[in-house]
């Protein structure tokens, strides 16, 4: 028989290698966590499988599907059309727009489906501009999105899964996660635009016809999607007197996102395979894997193993220096490997530390997911810094050049949100 620490430690390697090379698609990676689980006799079966139906599963379900349902009824593109139309042809004002608007959609859907959504509307605004004559003002836009996008999906469990892994990790709730992350969404947004303005340089003076169509009433479908989001977001809001009155222990959250699911299609306003089409099934899978990485290195003995080396070499270490370290840590990773994929990789590792280090399980768990969502960097870290690349109007260079200023200048916003 295998020493289970030797095996915990094994396995880690394997999947830390797997995860930051992707050389399988990550999601597959996170289902040969169980399988190596039950292979090493550190799980039974059961026991190995049992994460992947964590409630935190069944919330972000719950996330795609009011993202398909918005697209189904066309509320996106009627979103879209109500910023151009208030931004009335001043380039200024439809780039706040716009960076709000992203922010505010990504707390709800996913980060990615907001930045596709928003790429098509931005493109369309700056037609009018010479993308070569202009292409400061283009940079300034498109790297707005993805970084709104990045940045307003922290403030929701839903919004990113980096979230729902740390959320999950140490039992926070869908309400007590928006009470730490909220307010960091914030004070982030204004200081990303005034260091895209300061970097990027953009020509917003000029004004600008934007082309906007005169929208017809909201139809009955639109409007019962909209009281659903509404009941949806006002049950996970208020989940505590909910589960009170409802007599349930735990798991309200979960609850809340399946009974809109059942909604939505009951409704006639979402059927099932327009759910299969929009949900990404695999970082469903990955939520389950990391979450049985998380449960196998803690079984094994292996997590408290690392966690007592570590802090043999961080005991005299100041708490601020360890903070900035784990920050600056996560966001390099996190800019070579999904931003998914890292969180579910470095929770299982380093929440054991936060004894140790004189940092509770929460606030550790708040800054990884955090720092991993303020990947701005490359490409590569997020699904819409990819989506904005992809555009062709984004050089890497640009990103990196500006992407890391920005990360320099969100770095002491973090350590502050570790030392609360």
């Amino acid at each position: 028989m295998f020493d289970p620490v030797l095996m915990g430690c094994l396995i880690l390697l394997v999947i830390a290698a797997l995860w930051v090379t992707e050389w399988i698609h990550v999601s597959m990676t996170a289902l040969l966590v169980p399988v190596l689980a039950v292979v090493s006799g550190i799980f039974d079966v059961k026991e190995a499988f049992s994460a992947f139906a964590n409630p935190i599963i069944f919330i972000f379900l719950g996330g795609f599907a009011l993202s398909a349902a918005l697209h189904k009824q066309k509320l996106d593109q009627r979103i879209a059309q109500a910023i151009l139309s208030i931004a009335a042809g001043k380039l200024s004002k439809a780039a706040n727009l716009i960076f709000m608007a992203t922010a505010v959609l990504s707390m709800w859907i996913s980060n990615t489906a907001t930045a596709a959504m928003m790429l098509p509307l931005t493109l369309g605004v700056l037609s009018a501009l010479d993308s070569s004559k202009h292409r400061r003002t283009y940079l300034f836009f498109l790297l707005g999105i993805a970084f709104s996008a990045n940045i307003g999906g922290i403030g929701t469990l839903v919004g990113s899964p980096p979230n729902a892994i740390a959320a999950a990790a140490v039992g926070l709730s869908f309400t007590g996660w928006m009470m730490v992350a909220l307010p960091v969404v914030v004070v982030l947004m204004p200081l990303m635009i005034f260091t895209l303005k300061f970097t990027c340089k953009p020509e917003l003076s000029q004004p600008v016809a934007f082309e906007t169509e005169k929208l017809p009433p909201l139809n009955h479908a639109q409007l019962m999607t909209l009281l659903v989001f509404g009941l949806t977001v006002a049950g996970w809001v208020f989940s505590k007197p909910l589960a009170a009155f409802l007599g349930i222990a735990s798991g309200i959250d979960a609850v809340v996102a399946v009974s809109a699911i059942l909604l939505l299609t009951a409704l006639r306003l979402l059927d099932f395979n327009e759910l299969n089409e929009q949900t990404d099934w695999g970082i469903l899978l990955l939520f389950g894997g990391g979450l049985t990485l998380s449960a196998l290195l803690s079984a094994s003995g292996a997590s408290a193993f690392i966690a007592n080396h570590i802090i043999v070499m961080i005991e005299h270490t100041p708490l601020m220096v360890f903070i900035i370290c784990l920050i600056i840590f996560v966001m390099v990773l996190t800019a070579v490997a999904s931003n998914t994929a890292s969180a579910a990789l470095l929770l299982p590792i380093f929440l054991p530390l936060a004894e140790g280090v004189g940092l509770g399980q929460t606030a550790l768990a708040v800054l990884i997911a955090i720092g991993a969502s303020c990947a701005f960097t490359l490409p590569v870290a997020t699904p819409p810094n990819a989506i904005v690349f992809g555009s062709g109007f984004v050089p890497q260079k640009e990103m990196l050049r500006v992407g890391s200023l920005l990360s320099l200048v969100v770095l002491p916003i973090l350590v502050g949100v570790g030392l609360s």
